[in-house]
């Protein structure tokens, strides 16, 4: 591993050392990190945990650096983040996943909301909703894009249904912003929960050209791990949805790696039957009934940095 002095993050000419090491969020362990380059000029610390089936950074970027990133990133012209077409269409297949389980529009919390495209979907659609986002530029991108008005933390309300789109692995603490979360849920409300899946053959063949490996992600989860954390914070079954699956036959796979790209996906199946074909799964939990609210935590502690 590199010296510590050497891991600095530069946003918008600003620099920000990484000093923190940590371990295996499940178990605690420390494990041996890589530098892998990602987008837009950044870089990534990952180390994996074969044990708990997951990954995440280490050294880890500070707080201050996540949230200067996530501002710089809701400003930009990026399509991801500054096409609301886009953002709509994707709300759009959201919503069907979570109305699969839920038979009429209820009281929902968006907690990462981003620019608000899935709250604008959900209300277009009938239901109470409301979105959580830290960011002040995502927030007033929400107002723009889909005039939505969003919150920067929860108030005293409680919701039937809580959705995490692209967020929890951006989260420095998942179990304890889940925790927060299911407080603020009825007895036996649902999670739903989007995150990219660590176990899965895009991963396995692209090594670290993976498109998921990102400077504010902080953790790669596998469907096992995701389910251990969200019964750490107090959410009881889960559920894997069986949607965003794909296979190697992809023009752009097949000319590229032909031969590497079927073998990866042989193996990934033969070994995750379950969701090796999965790139970015959705899990649904429910809350535990019994959960009560508890006193407000340190700021950092249910931070969250969501550049989506």
């Amino acid at each position: 591993m590199q010296a510590m002095e050497e891991m600095v993050d530069v946003i918008e000419g600003k620099r920000f050392p990484r000093s923190e090491e940590v371990g295996c969020y499940l178990c605690g362990k420390t494990r041996q990190s890589r530098r892998i380059p990602v987008r837009f000029g950044m870089h990534a610390m990952v180390a994996e945990c074969p044990d708990c089936r997951m990954a995440f950074q280490t050294p880890r970027t500070s707080p201050e650096a996540s949230l200067a990133y996530m501002n710089w990133r809701w400003r930009s012209t990026d399509d991801y983040v500054g096409n609301p077409t886009r953002q709509m269409r994707r709300a759009m297949r959201q919503i069907v996943y979570v109305k699969q389980y839920i038979d009429r529009p209820r009281r929902l919390v968006d907690f990462g909301a981003g620019a608000g495209s899935f709250v604008r979907a959900a209300l277009d659609q009938g239901w109470d909703a409301m979105g959580i986002e830290q960011s002040d530029s995502a927030r007033a991108r929400a107002k723009e894009f889909h005039n939505v008005e969003l919150l920067k933390e929860f108030g005293k309300e409680s919701y039937d249904v809580a959705t995490m789109w692209d967020v929890i692995e951006h989260l420095r603490d998942p179990a304890s912003v889940l925790r927060t979360i299911g407080e603020h849920l009825t007895e036996n409300g649902l999670i739903f929960i989007e995150t990219g899946n660590f176990e899965n053959w895009r991963r396995v063949v692209d090594e670290d050209r993976w498109g998921l490996y990102r400077f504010d992600h902080q953790f790669y989860f596998s469907p096992s791990s995701l389910k251990q954390v969200l019964h750490r914070a107090g959410f009881k079954g889960f559920c894997l949805l069986n949607c965003n699956r794909a296979h190697p036959f992809h023009p752009k796979r097949v000319f590229r790696r032909p031969l590497h790209s079927v073998l990866s996906w042989l193996e990934c199946r033969a070994k995750w039957p379950e969701h090796g074909d999965i790139n970015v799964m959705v899990a649904v939990g429910r809350r535990e009934p019994g959960l009560t609210r508890r006193p407000p935590r340190d700021r950092h502690s249910t931070a969250l940095h969501s550049s989506r």
